[in-house]
């Protein structure tokens, strides 16, 4: 289906604007005759195809197109910028098609300002791309159309989805050193096990003599590797894809993520993230207007532990069945207990919304500051480790050496 712009008129003599989505040019002018309006002007939508006439299926959007998340944070700020100067949100999400670059996002706008030129709300236009804009997105938007003040609830998510990014981005500008770093090492190792230690070793059985047990234990290995590397290899292989489609289950996920938080310094690590995420976006969604039950229960979406998330949703129904958010945040295992204190001293000043977001900065730098310590150690612990690997198989070459001089000597 192909969307095009028009503009017609209808059965007054007014004239009206917008977009529909028809298999060919005549294929659209025959639909808006149907709907009684005679188009003067009929040209195809710059983003491309959308989905289909009127009221627009929901199944046609479950498509594989999707905006990623560091696009998305850069299209929400434009999109915030051009509300909050009072650009139309038609006129904004046809702007940024038109300046969109990959074709996928382009579809994407496109295929929502379609739905919101057909009359839909913006929210409700988003819930319908939902490989892009995920519950808690839809959510955050609608309570800024609820309150009359989008450009300013779509400013709060755009900076949402930058600290996301700009943490996602430390963390994995951080990791690649070490992980060139580990697999170089483990490349040379493996290298070394296979293709030289047998050739050493090799030599020093003609002479007949006692090999020292740490050569004896690197030759093992080494013929180990040898004989049965590709089947370890295999292995690893089948073990990850197994364990990930172990993790799809329900109670398999379940009992692992409640492992993590009872995990010594793991479990604090994902209590921080966790709790982090869940403040922020309950705090946006409480400023941008959203009832509290309504914020809660759209934020624990956004919680990925399992076993926290089991339990901020029974934490949601004591809320509405009458109890306190504080109350109900306190009794939560696995949140951080400050999260429960901050809440409370937001519901007594009439300032939740402040007070979550705070929670979450605390949070925020706490989780930077450990994965800052643990980066700058990694780094050292793997040159150290696969230092004394290869230490060890220079050793168990050289004593045989060794031993043989003593021999030749006496």
């Amino acid at each position: 289906m192909q969307a095009y712009d028009y503009t017609a008129l209808d059965g007054a003599g007014k004239s009206r604007r917008g977009t529909i989505t028809a298999d060919g040019e005549g294929d659209a002018r025959q639909r808006l005759m149907a709907k009684a309006l005679y188009p003067t002007d009929l040209r195809p939508a710059r983003g491309g195809k959308a989905g289909a006439e009127g009221g627009i299926r929901l199944t046609q959007f479950l498509r594989t197109e999707k905006i990623s998340q560091k696009d998305l944070a850069l299209l929400t700020r434009q999109l915030a910028t051009m509300v909050q100067a009072a650009s139309p949100v038609e006129e904004a999400l046809a702007a940024l098609a038109q300046q969109a670059e990959k074709p996928a996002t382009r579809n994407v706008i496109t295929r929502v300002r379609a739905n919101v030129m057909e009359g839909m709300r913006l929210s409700a236009a988003m819930g319908l791309e939902s490989a892009t804009f995920d519950t808690l997105f839809c959510a955050m938007v609608a309570a800024g159309e609820a309150s009359g003040d989008l450009g300013t609830v779509l400013a709060r998510i755009a900076d949402h989805r930058e600290k996301a990014q700009e943490t996602k981005a430390k963390v994995q500008s951080a990791l690649i050193y070490p992980a060139v770093l580990m697999t170089v090492a483990a490349g040379v190792v493996t290298a070394l096990m296979i293709f030289v230690v047998p050739k050493v070793v090799a030599q020093f059985d003609s002479f007949g003599s006692d090999l020292p047990m740490l050569t004896q234990i690197v030759v093992g290995v080494s013929n180990f590797l040898t004989s049965y590397g590709l089947w370890l290899l295999l292995g690893l292989v089948l073990l990850v894809v197994g364990s990930v489609l172990a993790l799809r289950r329900p109670p398999v996920r379940l009992s692992v993520h409640g492992a993590l938080l009872r995990l010594p310094l793991v479990g604090k690590l994902v209590r921080a993230v966790n709790g982090a995420r869940f403040a922020r976006a309950f705090g946006t969604l409480v400023q941008g207007g959203s009832p509290v039950l309504e914020a809660m229960t759209a934020a624990t979406q956004t919680v990925k532990n399992a076993q926290i998330r089991m339990r901020l949703d029974a934490a949601g129904t004591q809320v509405r069945e009458g109890k306190g958010v504080a109350a109900a945040l306190k009794a939560v295992d696995g949140l951080p207990p400050m999260l429960g204190y901050m809440a409370a001293a937001g519901e007594r000043s009439g300032q939740l919304g402040l007070m979550l977001h705070k929670s979450a900065d605390y949070l925020e730098s706490e989780f930077d500051g450990f994965t800052k310590s643990a980066l700058s150690l990694l780094e050292p612990m793997i040159v150290i480790f696969m230092g004394g690997i290869v230490g060890a198989i220079v050793l168990s070459i050289m004593l045989p050496i060794l031993r043989l001089n003593s021999l030749v000597l006496m």
